[in-house]
């Protein structure tokens, strides 16, 4: 099985800067929207790792596009009435603004989030990559970002999202898929 490394490095500037950075260096606005998640569960996540947490979950996602209206979606709220009849509770409740940059030969993209509770993030995987051990996968990871302008190091760590929301205070690590 292939490990599949994902970095979600904290950043200090805004949102127009990395959007600015990113398209200097060669890269597209591809997509972007609005997704509002909701986490439920019936298990006790104290102590989990970020995957341990997430697939402790069931996860319910409304997106919609950034200049969408927003839109009550039946069908998941109905499975949010099953999950709470069922006894699961909901842990999380959190907004992020998703913009994703990629550019022609590129396998992934680059995700920058907005994440309510936890900040303004960069998230990055690369399917190429999957073979590597994770600290080699994490270095090919920061040194592709710093490439498009970034400025990591290796031995900067990463902000687990589910852990910062659970624990109320910033979480971090060296894998945010781990």
């Amino acid at each position: 099985m292939k490990l599949v490394l994902e970095v979600g490095m904290p950043l200090d500037k805004n949102l127009i800067y990395y959007h600015e950075m990113l398209t200097k260096n060669g890269l597209s606005l591809v997509f972007s929207c609005i997704t509002h998640d909701i986490y439920y569960t019936k298990e006790n996540l104290d102590g989990l790792t970020e995957n341990q947490m997430k697939n402790a979950c069931e996860r319910l996602r409304f997106c919609r596009g950034i200049n969408s209206p927003e839109k009550v979606d039946k069908k998941l709220l109905k499975r949010e009435e099953e999950l709470i009849s069922k006894g699961y509770k909901k842990v999380f409740d959190t907004i992020k603004f998703d913009f994703q940059y990629s550019k022609k030969g590129m396998h992934s993209a680059v995700q920058l989030q907005d994440i309510q509770g936890v900040g303004l993030l960069v998230y990055y995987d690369n399917k190429d990559y999957y073979g590597f051990a994770e600290d080699e996968q994490r270095k090919m990871l920061l040194d592709e970002l710093n490439s498009y302008g970034f400025e990591f190091k290796e031995t900067d760590l990463g902000v687990d999202k589910l852990r910062t929301l659970y624990y109320g205070k910033i979480m971090y690590s060296k894998n945010q898929n781990g």
